[in-house]
């Protein structure tokens, strides 16, 4: 059985790290570390249990190569990185050294990185910070003075306008090539997505927020005065929330959660710079 429960409430916003593992050392490791990083430990001790915890969208996936047999878990690899909603999350796989060929096969099968498994416990902590606290990218317009596009799709979003918002999003995305267009696409979707929720269409969600979401991951905390930290949070928490009711419960998701959702902009000064 996972270590990690889904409760139904998403007052967790700890980015999930899945690892398929059975050794009692390395679990109980890698939930240490995980935990002293501040995600979530997802273990798995099947296919199965490895199923349910990618329906998590960790941020990260750990693999021990000899968990389970090669034919049990190599198909679970190969669904991960088909399907559009995991295909980018990182799978470091590890085990011995000397097992060249399950090594070999490991990589074969899908894994981004395998490693000895000397290299993965030294590793391990910064690994883990990396995906949970991804590095911040400053690109080209992320300081700049909110254009009155940004704004009208700003007042939109917080009205609860969330497919007018769109429209407004997607002209300013367009018209705007530098990186920083990453800002308003991601909006947009997440806005997109809260729309989907309005009518219970959690398929459609869940896929946009996983969209929206890894397009602000790498922005500053606060871009073009938005509190950027402030949204990725909250729209991570309604995905949770989702996915632990699953489609068969979405009705029971409270809507209201959507309308506490604010496109925050803050002072000038509040702005967080480089370095």
């Amino acid at each position: 059985m996972m270590s990690s429960s889904v409760s139904s409430h998403a007052s967790h916003a700890r980015p999930p790290v899945l690892a398929l593992v059975t050794d009692l050392y390395f679990s109980v490791r890698i939930a240490d570390v995980v935990r002293q990083q501040g995600g979530e430990p997802v273990l798995a001790a099947s296919a199965e249990e490895f199923r349910h915890g990618l329906e998590r969208w960790p941020v990260l996936i750990l693999i021990d190569v000899h968990a389970l047999p090669a034919d049990q878990w190599h198909p679970e690899v190969r669904r991960a990185k088909a399907l559009p909603q995991s295909k980018r999350i990182p799978i470091y796989a590890f085990g011995s050294h000397m097992d060249t060929e399950t090594l070999k096969a490991a990589r074969q099968a899908g894994c981004d990185h395998v490693w000895a498994r000397s290299r993965f416990v030294e590793e391990l902590p910064d690994l883990v910070r990396r995906h949970i606290e991804p590095p911040v990218v400053y690109p080209e317009g992320w300081d700049d003075r909110p254009a009155p596009a940004f704004l009208e799709g700003v007042a939109l979003f917080n009205a609860g306008e969330f497919y007018r918002q769109h429209d407004v999003f997607e002209k300013h995305w367009m018209a705007d090539p530098r990186p920083i267009r990453d800002l308003y696409q991601g909006i947009l979707q997440i806005g997109v997505a809260f729309h989907h929720i309005q009518e219970g269409n959690y398929r459609g969600a869940v896929k946009m927020l996983r969209r929206g979401l890894p397009r602000l991951q790498n922005l500053p905390p606060v871009c073009q005065t938005l509190d950027v930290a402030g949204l990725r949070a909250a729209a991570r928490a309604i995905h949770d929330e989702l996915v632990a009711l699953g489609p068969e419960r979405m009705a029971e998701f409270d809507q209201e959660k959507l309308r506490q959702v604010k496109l925050r902009l803050v002072a000038e000064e509040g702005k967080s710079g480089k370095g």
